[in-house]
């Protein structure tokens, strides 16, 4: 039950990260950031989850993007 919280938490948090950035800066953001975000985004909303082992895989993804 705790990982479903956190995984809808993230979601919630990825939806309003992505209004907020095409909102303010839609013009310096690159497209494929903003699809990476969708993608992440949609496969939460799905209950695809992502899975890490460590805390520095959840940084790595993160910078990735």
């Amino acid at each position: 039950m705790r990982i479903l919280n956190t995984q809808e938490k993230l979601r919630d948090d990825l939806a309003r990260l992505q209004k907020i950035v095409s909102y303010i800066a839609q013009d310096e953001v690159s497209p494929k950031y903003m699809k990476k975000l969708s993608k992440i985004e949609r496969g939460l909303s799905l209950g695809r989850g992502i899975k890490f082992k460590t805390k520095s895989e959840i940084r790595k993804l993160f910078r990735s993007l």
